[in-house]
């Protein structure tokens, strides 16, 4: 299988947040919770609608960030989910957006990583999934996780919480620590919950629907500024 635009958009399409919930509410939550903490150091949030296919629209993140994250944005998508990015240089935070917004908002939340062995550059291999409870859960509000991830020197796996019935946990006795969790087995288990995060045509980026939140005001000073990894 192939990344999100081949990969050729990363790392933004590296990550990706997901809340089971209208794109307006979640967008105005996120508004209630960031709006009063930036506030405090003299930074505003403006809303802006980006125009243009899902690529040009993911685009309008660009020039990414370190230090400090300063554009966010919320596309809608052609199912009960509406997505997260931001402009982190190396990929979106999405566990802190969506874990907090599922409480908030007392919706099912999930965050994705897919960063395949072969072909990602610089980037270490990595699958991800998570998926966030609307109320707290053993740890945190994590209902489920499960990865299989490279740190540059040994594979690691685990898989934490309540087994889902999507799931073929006899894959996660494979001897290959890599082939536990795959990009395939991950695409399966997200289209069990409703979400072809794969398939460009998923998301919906006509007429305004996408929404970006950019700061305006004091940046961090340490901040650098990035391209996209294939740029």
């Amino acid at each position: 299988m192939q990344e999100l635009f081949s990969g050729n958009l990363a790392p933004i399409t590296d990550t990706i947040g997901f809340l089971r919930c209208d794109a307006a509410r979640a967008t105005r939550a996120f508004l209630d919770w960031q709006g009063g903490i930036q506030a405090k150091r003299g930074v505003t949030l403006v809303e802006s609608r980006p125009q243009g296919d899902l690529g040009e629209v993911l685009q309008a993140l660009l020039p990414l960030t370190s230090v400090e994250r300063r554009r966010y944005l919320f596309v809608p998508t052609h199912s009960e989910w509406v997505t997260f990015w931001d402009n982190g240089h190396e990929g979106t935070d999405a566990f802190s957006a969506v874990s907090h917004l599922a409480e908030v908002l007392a919706c099912d939340a999930l965050r994705m990583t897919y960063v395949p062995e072969e072909g990602g550059g610089d980037r270490l291999p990595a699958t991800v999934m998570e998926i966030f409870a609307p109320h707290k859960t053993d740890f945190l509000n994590i209902l489920r996780a499960v990865s299989a991830s490279f740190d540059g020197s040994k594979w690691a796996f685990s898989a934490d919480g309540e087994v889902q019935p999507f799931e073929d946990v006899a894959r996660y006795s494979e001897r290959s620590i890599k082939k536990r969790f795959t990009g395939p087995l991950l695409e399966t288990y997200l289209k069990a919950l409703g979400i072809a995060a794969f398939d460009e045509g998923f998301y919906k980026t006509g007429e305004g629907s996408a929404v970006l939140l950019e700061k305006q005001g004091p940046i961090a000073p340490a901040s650098r500024t990035f391209g996209l990894a294939r740029g």
